[in-house]
C-alpha cells in the first residue's frame, strides 16, 4: 500500500500491508460518543472530520477540526478515560485504519514517537484555542478565524454555523461582527461565501488574538 505521506517512512512494510484505506462521504459519525471495547484510531488522508460532543441538553459542541496528517481516535480511553467526543466526517474523506495492528504500532519505536508528538501537539493547539475563547472579545477571535480559514487566498465558504461552533460565539454576535467588517471595508459576505478584502485591517482587528495565535509560528497567514 503507498500512503504518499510520512507513514511510509515510520510504518514498518509488513504492517503497511495489512492496513486497509477507508472512504467515507460527508456528515458520517464513524467514532460514537459511548466507550468503545476495541478503540479505533485512523490516520487521515484526505478530507476533514469534526470532534464533537453533547452537553446533557443535547445541545452539540465542536471540540476540533481535523484533516489531512492527523491521528484520530478514542485517545482519552486509551489512558482509561473517555471524554465523551464522537468524531463526523466534515467532508467527504479517505482514512487509513490502524486499529488491526494498533498495538503492534504502538509498541514500534519510530511509530510511537510520531503518534505521541502529534497527538501531544494537538492537546496544545486544543489549549490555546480554549484560552482564545476565554480571553478575547468576539471581534478579535473572529477577524482571527477568518484570516485562519482564508489561509493564502480571500475566499471563505464556511457556514455561519460552523465558525459560530468553533469559535463559541453566538449566531447574534457573529452577524453583527461581520456587518461591521463589512461596514469597514474589511470583507464583503454575498450569501454564504465572505471574501476579505483588507487582510492587514483585519489582522489589525485580530490584534492580541492574532499575536497570541501565531506567535513563533511560521504559518501566519498574513505577513
Amino acid at each position: 500500500m503507498s500512503t504518499g505521506n510520512i507513514l511510509e517512512e515510520i510504518i514498518p512494510r509488513h504492517i503497511l500491508e495489512k492496513l486497509t484505506v477507508v472512504e467515507l462521504k460527508k456528515k458520517v459519525v464513524f467514532i460514537p460518543l459511548e466507550e468503545q471495547k476495541d478503540i479505533e484510531l485512523y490516520y487521515i488522508l484526505e478530507g476533514k472530520v469534526s470532534c464533537f460532543t453533547v452537553d446533557f441538553n443535547g445541545r452539540e459542541f465542536l471540540v476540533d477540526s481535523l484533516g489531512p496528517g492527523e491521528f484520530i481516535g478514542k485517545f482519552s480511553q486509551m489512558r482509561n478515560m473517555n471524554f465523551n467526543c464522537g468524531v463526523r466526517t466534515a467532508t467527504d474523506c479517505k482514512l487509513l485504519r490502524l486499529t488491526p495492528c494498533k498495538k503492534e504500532l504502538l509498541s514500534d519505536k519510530n511509530f510511537s514517537l510520531y503518534f505521541y508528538l502529534k497527538t501531544s501537539d494537538r492537546v496544545y493547539e486544543m489549549y490555546k484555542l480554549a484560552m482564545l475563547r476565554m480571553l478575547f472579545p468576539s471581534n478579535e477571535v473572529l477577524a482571527y478565524w477568518l484570516l485562519k480559514l482564508a489561509k493564502d487566498g480571500t475566499n471563505i465558504e464556511e457556514q455561519a454555523e460552523s465558525i459560530c461552533l468553533q469559535t463559541n460565539i453566538s449566531k447574534r454576535q457573529f452577524f453583527y461582527c461581520i456587518k461591521n467588517f463589512c461596514d469597514e471595508g474589511l470583507i464583503e459576505k454575498s450569501g454564504k461565501q465572505i471574501n476579505i478584502l483588507d487582510k492587514a485591517g483585519l489582522k489589525e482587528i485580530a490584534g492580541n488574538a492574532y499575536l497570541f495565535m501565531y506567535e513563533n509560528k511560521k504559518e501566519d497567514p498574513v505577513c
